[in-house]
C-alpha cells in the first residue's frame, strides 16, 4: 500500500445509537460491512467514499466497535497515520 492511500471511516453504531447523532449529516442504517450489525452512514461519509473509490484508495468501513477492534490489532498501520475529523 502506497503512502495516503488508506482511508479508514467509522460510523456509530446502532445499538449505541438508537437516533442518528446530531452532529452528523443525514445518516441512513446500513450493515457494518466487518460485523453486519447496523450502523449509521451520514451522507457526508458517503461521498467521501465515493471520491476515495474514485482515487482508488484502500478503504477500511466500519462501526466504531470494530474499527476500534482493528485499530487493537493492527497498531502498524497507524505509526504514521495523521487524523483528520471530518
Amino acid at each position: 500500500m502506497k503512502e495516503n492511500d488508506l482511508l479508514i471511516v467509522m460510523c456509530p453504531p446502532y445499538p449505541e445509537y438508537k437516533e442518528q447523532p446530531k452532529d452528523q449529516s443525514h445518516c441512513d442504517l446500513r450493515d457494518c460491512p466487518k460485523c453486519s450489525g447496523k450502523m449509521w452512514l451520514s451522507a457526508k461519509k458517503k461521498g467521501i467514499l465515493l471520491f476515495a473509490a474514485s482515487l482508488e484508495k484502500h478503504i477500511i468501513l466500519g462501526c466504531y466497535d470494530c474499527i476500534k477492534k482493528y485499530v487493537m490489532e493492527n497498531p502498524h498501520v497507524f505509526t504514521d497515520s495523521e487524523q483528520i475529523n471530518l
